[in-house]
């Protein structure tokens, strides 16, 4: 009995570490696109994809330049084509993932619009939008 319940532990505990360790976007029928970030302006885009998801979620980043994180401010094209901060500005991440809706970066985005991230210290980071 001791060893069945060894057992169902041992594969709870795995269970549970596989899980935490993976992004939980798909289960919301979203979108993820990896991109490289700009320097305190605009870097890689994307559009944002027409799914489940309303908001700009960063679930996975790395600070190419440090070991630690960076702060991050999600970009939209307005109506007019100008590339435009999101009202969160910059927001601190630490490297590695993310849960869904724990970094918004821009709230409400529109189906199809473009979209970009910025990194507040350097450049060239990677980064995960779930959308």
């Amino acid at each position: 009995m001791r060893k069945s319940l060894a057992g169902f532990a041992a594969v709870g505990i795995v269970t549970a570490a596989l899980l935490t360790a993976a992004p939980s976007a798909s289960a919301a029928g979203c979108v993820t696109s990896g991109l490289w970030t700009g320097f305190l302006s605009p870097g890689q885009s994307a559009y944002k994809a027409s799914s489940g998801c309303r908001d700009l979620n960063l679930t996975y980043s790395d600070d190419k330049s440090g070991a630690y994180g960076d702060a991050y401010a999600g970009y939209y094209r307005d109506a007019y084509g100008y590339w435009t901060i999101g009202s969160r500005g910059y927001v601190y991440a630490d490297d590695g993932h993310h849960a869904l809706n724990e970094i918004v970066l821009v709230s409400n985005l529109t189906s199809g619009r473009e979209f970009s991230v910025a990194s507040k210290w350097d450049g060239g980071d990677w980064v995960e939008i779930t959308h």
